[in-house]
């Protein structure tokens, strides 16, 4: 094995580096929040709910993400154990895709 497939080897494995953290898309804020609604409004029950806010993180977390668990929602006069089920679903995969910029 030369040196830079050894590099190679050793980025891909690594537990310490960037390699293990998922690829966010970066974007502008309202972008995000048009993200995380429509997302939102893709479950059963929230085709009214919006994501209104979101809270920026000083740094990124240890996931990489830099903004908050922390969704302000206009509901829409949704119940709370429908919208609740949603951010659920939706919350861990929008952080795991998207960041700020």
């Amino acid at each position: 094995m030369n040196e830079s497939e050894m590099n190679l080897s050793e980025d891909l494995f690594s537990i310490d580096g960037d390699a293990t953290r998922p690829h966010r898309q970066v974007m502008a804020y309202d972008q995000l929040l048009a993200c995380v609604t429509a997302l939102m409004q893709s479950c059963e029950g929230c085709e009214k709910v919006s994501v209104v806010g979101v809270t920026a993180l000083d740094k990124p977390d240890t996931g990489g993400c830099n903004w908050s668990f922390t969704l302000v929602l206009d509901t829409a006069g949704v119940a709370a154990e429908v919208y609740g089920f949603a951010y659920a679903q939706v919350i861990g995969m929008a952080r795991g895709s998207w960041n700020l910029k």
